[in-house]
């Protein structure tokens, strides 16, 4: 493992409190599906969602790789999209500050826990969330929605996450 792996990868710290610990479930490598609906053209994508704990246990940090790499060049089979997520625990407001970005846009997120879910709101736009829901040891769902005016949600796409055995 080189310095730059080695200096960013860390082990749990108590810089997150266990109760506030929400993303730990995901630490390890996941399989999914992913599903929405473009423009009327529906698509189905195969990926996979890593999970570290980071920055010396002060974060979460992700990497989404859209479509499966190709494990002999490690590039993605069908040219979906590569994104990366730091996931910062803001112990000051009690949720996780968090910046996603892939070569297309970057985008700033809030995250609280609602009830069994890790509700992401945009930054700069609140109508704009990406929900973590049925999380267990080996599965979980993910939503990314829209809030309308009446309050009731738009769906935009799902992914279904199963954790990879090695």
């Amino acid at each position: 493992m080189d310095y730059f792996t080695s200096a960013l990868i860390s082990k749990y710290t108590t810089k997150i409190p266990p109760e506030f610990d929400w993303f730990a479930p995901l630490i390890g490598d996941w399989d999914f599906s992913y599903h929405d609906n473009q423009d009327g053209i529906r698509r189905d994508i195969q990926g996979e969602w890593l999970f570290r704990r980071i920055l010396n246990g002060t974060g979460i940090g992700d990497m989404l790789l859209c479509s499966t790499r190709d494990t002999m060049t490690g590039r993605s089979q069908t040219g979906g999209e590569y994104g990366m997520s730091i996931r910062m625990f803001n112990a000051q407001a009690k949720c996780y500050d968090v910046t996603y970005t892939c070569e297309a846009y970057m985008q700033r997120l809030r995250f609280v826990k609602e009830g069994d879910k890790l509700v992401g709101t945009a930054a700069e736009n609140p109508n704009e969330k990406w929900v973590f829901s049925c999380i267990n040891a080996n599965s979980f769902q993910w939503n990314h929605i829209t809030v309308l005016e009446n309050s009731s949600w738009r769906h935009i796409g799902s992914l279904y996450a199963t954790r990879k055995r090695h």
